[in-house]
């Protein structure tokens, strides 16, 4: 058949031959021909024109929905899949890679199978979930070795090996990414080399083997096998500019970045287009040419924020996508089951009218047969009694995934609702301030008696963007706690230091009692989050010319810090809202100097405390003061006489 003939072609070199001749052969083609040849379409040009793939897949997932062909909607639904990852629709995405999954296993089409497993591997990654993305891969690689695939086996290799130096494993991705060169040669074949060398050169990058890194980068430009992707020439003269730079050598690496980032600047690269801008700032920064560095610092924070917010609503919308898909499931798994316990009660119906029917001649026989008939009866009972049982359960579940997204979206509102106001006014403000000053309608002495103010605003706004980032990344999967030693003094005094152009401006002074020998075994980015948080809610409710006391006290294998003012205090309902509600955008009440806030900071120091094991307490007497309190492990330095009088040893 020639439709299989054309699907024999090798991508190595031959794309546009292969779609001469497909165009060719399309021309009169029965249905099923012309979906399988628009979907062999869609993946060549789906990393060329993804325009005109999505046309193909598009046109092809609709003949294979008229003619009730699953193979060609499997294949349609994984280009399309791919095509909405690269378009940056992850909702999208998740939705067509995940019903080409599922199509592809029930028809047992192997390739299709691992195709679809690659595509929610990339998603999971995406959602930083690398050790779900790493199954995916793996279980697309097994599938590849049992066809004896190379496209697959190095695709998968080489998505695993990107996704184990993302998780901060690089002899796993080196492993990975040598596997992937070792089988492209045993194949005599070249897919993705230069994209395995571009992965190599970043593990070399990380274990800060320069000259190295440089190499493999250059030997994967001049390989040229994933010309396809235009960003490919961006992405590796951002990568070399920043080796060179890190080498010392920054002519070389500054003439790089300034040529990759003209055409990241061309193409609209927005993701390589971040890089170039930091890198160039560093490099401009190293030589003194200070101007381009802040320049280039300055569109390198602009396009950052574009970028984080874009990021922000992908990940927020793949949440409620996959909840949504969850719902949709449930839905369907029960009128599945509504429909067989309906099927069941007709043939139990059609049975006893039948038996009804014949009993008047054969009563004799009949008697027998209703004996046996009960038995069986009885049985189908118990089955529709258990089908009963699942349906409710299946009821009460789908009950509770539309809980979930009503709360999900009940949180995403509020979340758009904080970041419309609540972090448009200080920014509005120093725009303002900026405007005035730029215009020459506000002298030097007039801005920096606003400087405290500003500044005050900014450092909040900064508190609320990183309260509102860390929230977020707790509530994705994949999200791990590190837990180890910290100094916890240290960490108070960077808090304090943060907050105390606030305090002093309000006359607050603090009185710290915490042993520098005092360790806890905590992750030391949460308990940041969480004093600073903490420290900052004391200054903004504490009365002028007050004090905040930070104390510590050893109790057993735990340490209690505590941090207590003489504020405002916390009426009885909003503690107990507090204490009992597990999680809440609660009201934020107006600081002793109209400081405004999202609570957010109270329900993240609650969960993050939780996460490390620990304990918060809350103690408040309306205008007398609030004292908050956290417990967590300590660990304790123990000597080894055995091994070294100065052994450590962690409880």
């Amino acid at each position: 058949m020639i439709v299989l003939q054309l699907f024999n072609f090798d991508l190595k070199g031959q794309i546009e031959n292969e779609l001469d001749s497909l165009m060719i052969y399309l021309e009169d083609v029965e249905p099923k021909e012309r979906g399988l040849v628009l979907n062999r379409f869609s993946f060549l040009l789906r990393e060329k024109n993804i325009t005109q793939a999505f046309e193909f897949a598009n046109e092809a997932e609709k003949i294979g929905i008229a003619i009730n062909d699953s193979l060609i909607m499997a294949h349609a639904k994984e280009n399309l899949g791919w095509i909405y990852y690269r378009s940056g629709v992850w909702d999208k995405a998740f939705r067509y890679s995940r019903d080409a999954y599922t199509i592809s296993y029930q028809i047992k089409d192997n390739k299709g199978l691992a195709m679809a497993m690659n595509n929610l591997g990339v998603i999971y990654y995406k959602q930083k979930n690398y050790e779900e993305a790493i199954k995916k891969f793996k279980g697309a690689y097994s599938i590849g070795l049992q066809l004896e695939d190379p496209f697959i086996m190095v695709r998968s290799l080489n998505n695993a090996a990107i996704n184990f130096l993302s998780a901060v494993e690089p002899d796993s991705a080196y492993y990975y990414a040598y596997k992937a060169l070792k089988i492209n040669n045993e194949f005599n074949t070249i897919y993705f080399n230069s994209f395995t060398y571009r992965v190599i050169g970043d593990i070399q990058l990380a274990k800060n083997q320069y000259e190295e890194a440089i190499d493999t980068y250059n030997f994967a430009q001049h390989t040229a096998t994933h010309h396809m992707l235009e960003s490919f020439e961006a992405s590796i003269l951002q990568r070399m500019g920043n080796a060179y730079r890190l080498s010392g050598n920054l002519g070389k690496s500054i003439e790089l970045l300034e040529k990759g980032k003209d055409i990241a600047l061309e193409k609209n690269f927005q993701d390589e287009l971040i890089y170039f801008y930091k890198y160039l700032a560093m490099a401009y920064e190293q030589v003194g040419k200070l101007d381009l560095a802040y320049f280039n610092q300055m569109a390198y924070n602009r396009l950052s924020e574009i970028l984080e917010e874009r990021i922000n609503k992908d990940r927020l919308a793949l949440v409620s996508a996959t909840f949504e898909v969850e719902k949709n499931d449930a839905e369907i798994r029960y009128l599945r089951a509504e429909n067989d316990y309906q099927e069941l009660q007709l043939k139990n119906f059609k049975t006893y009218n039948f038996l009804f029917t014949i009993g008047t001649i054969f009563l004799a026989v009949l008697f027998v047969w209703l004996w046996s008939m009960h038995k069986k009866t009885k049985a189908i009972n118990i089955e529709l009694y258990m089908n009963q049982v699942k349906i409710e359960e299946q009821k009460a579940e789908l009950e509770k995934h539309s809980k979930n997204l009503n709360e999900s979206n009940r949180l995403k509102d509020r979340l758009f609702s904080i970041l419309g106001h609540d972090l448009k006014t200080p920014v509005s403000q120093l725009q303002g301030v900026l405007g005035l000053l730029h215009d020459n309608n506000l002298s030097k002495e007039e801005f920096y008696e606003l400087t405290a103010t500003l500044k005050r605003n900014v450092d909040g706004l900064f508190v609320t963007l990183d309260n509102i980032l860390s929230w977020s990344r707790a509530q994705m999967e994949g999200f791990k706690v590190q837990l180890r030693p910290t100094d916890s003094l240290q960490i108070i005094r960077e808090c304090i230091e943060l907050l105390q152009q606030h305090a002093e401006g309000k006359g607050i002074t603090f009185h710290i009692d915490v042993n520098q020998e005092i360790k806890l075994w905590v992750d030391t980015d949460l308990l940041q989050i969480i004093l600073r948080n903490l420290i900052g809610n004391a200054v903004k409710y504490s009365r002028k010319n007050s004090e905040i006391k930070i104390e510590a006290s050893e109790e057993g294998d735990f340490v209690k810090l505590s941090i207590s003012d003489q504020g405002i205090g916390i009426s009885k309902e909003k503690l107990e809202q507090i204490k009992n509600q597990k999680f809440s955008l609660l009201d934020s009440s107006t600081g002793t100097d109209n400081e405004r806030g999202t609570g957010l900071g109270i329900n993240l120091c609650k969960e993050f405390t939780r996460l490390m094991g620990g304990a918060i307490e809350f103690e408040s007497k309306r205008n007398v003061g609030t004292k908050v309190s956290l417990k967590f492990r300590r660990v304790r330095v123990l000597s080894n006489s055995q091994n070294s009088p100065q052994q450590k040893h962690l409880v």
